[in-house]
């Protein structure tokens, strides 16, 4: 009998010894939890600015916009229908003339020349200029018409941010 008491006396210390440790080491198969938390929060661009100011991570220049200023000429023709439709066709004229000198600002002229010589003298000269881009938000800001010349003067308001998302290339 002494027997049997002490072997179960053992059983169940052994029992309480490995299951205790059994709960207290961790297992391999087991990976740590990970508790993941995701904060929503709306930004504006003059948070973002500021943000960037402030922690200095890249230097950042917010200059006003840069403003871009051209004058439109356009002439009357003279073989119109009516004095309405001279005058239309003029501030048209002007209007075009007004994008061209933008786009000549704003993206340059391509410039081709040819020229030839016969006999040691000049006997041709051609010089064509283009100029090809697009231009968005551009406002006319004051009309004239006088003496069959029609003048528009427009204006394109261009900011620092937009105008490297133009022409980054």
């Amino acid at each position: 009998m002494k027997k049997i008491v002490y072997l179960v006396a053992v059983s169940l210390g052994a029992l309480v010894v490995f299951s205790g440790c059994n709960g207290m080491m961790p297992q391999q198969n087991q990976k740590p939890k990970v508790i993941k938390q995701v904060i929503v929060q709306k930004v504006s661009k003059k948070q973002i600015a500021q943000i960037i100011r402030d922690e200095k991570l890249a230097q950042a220049s917010f200059a006003p916009a840069k403003e871009f200023t051209v004058y439109g000429e356009g002439i009357a023709p003279m073989n119109t229908i009516s004095p309405a439709q001279a005058i239309a066709l003029a501030k048209r004229a002007a209007v075009a003339d007004a994008y061209r000198q933008l786009g000549e600002k704003l993206y340059g002229v391509r410039v081709n020349s040819k020229e030839t010589v016969k006999d040691a003298a000049l006997n041709d000269s051609r010089i064509v200029t283009q100029v090809n881009g697009l231009i968005k938000n551009a406002t006319i800001t004051d009309t004239k018409y006088k003496d069959g010349l029609f003048t528009v003067r427009m204006e394109l308001k261009i900011n620092e941010a937009r105008w490297k998302e133009i022409f980054a290339y």
